[in-house]
């Protein structure tokens, strides 16, 4: 079977997913649907540009967001967040990475570079 259709089935079936741990629990995550990411994202607008994903997460600094966004994509609200605060700063960083390595990483900073263009279309009044 080819890599492609292997994705698309493990994706229909329910067997793609990642375990993530964060303050010693075990976390499932599922590719993420656009209500998901776009969730997750809402909360990653403010990243700066680099060379790989990993030090886009790492561009926010000490911050909620990570366990917000991190809710996101394993809850798909911020029901888990608070839970998630919990574990330290390098598990959320690493949980996410796992957790977006799932999509494309240039689908990510190119949502991730939207969302904060309309930010700023949204919060600029037209002249």
């Amino acid at each position: 079977m080819n890599q492609g259709a292997k994705i698309v089935t493990e994706s229909i079936i329910g067997s793609d997913f990642r375990t993530v741990f964060v303050a010693g629990k075990a976390y499932t995550v599922y590719p993420p649907t656009i209500h998901k990411l776009a969730g997750a994202i809402s909360h990653l607008s403010g990243v700066k540009e680099a060379d790989n994903l990993k030090e886009v997460l790492l561009s926010l600094g000490e911050s909620e967001a990570y366990s917000k966004a991190l809710s996101w994509l394993i809850a798909g609200d911020e029901s888990l967040s608070e839970e998630l605060a919990k574990g330290t700063y390098e598990e959320n960083v690493d949980a996410l990475d796992e957790a977006l390595s799932m999509i494309d990483s240039k689908v990510f900073l190119k949502a991730v570079s939207l969302a904060r263009n309309v930010s700023l279309l949204a919060a600029k009044p037209r002249l």
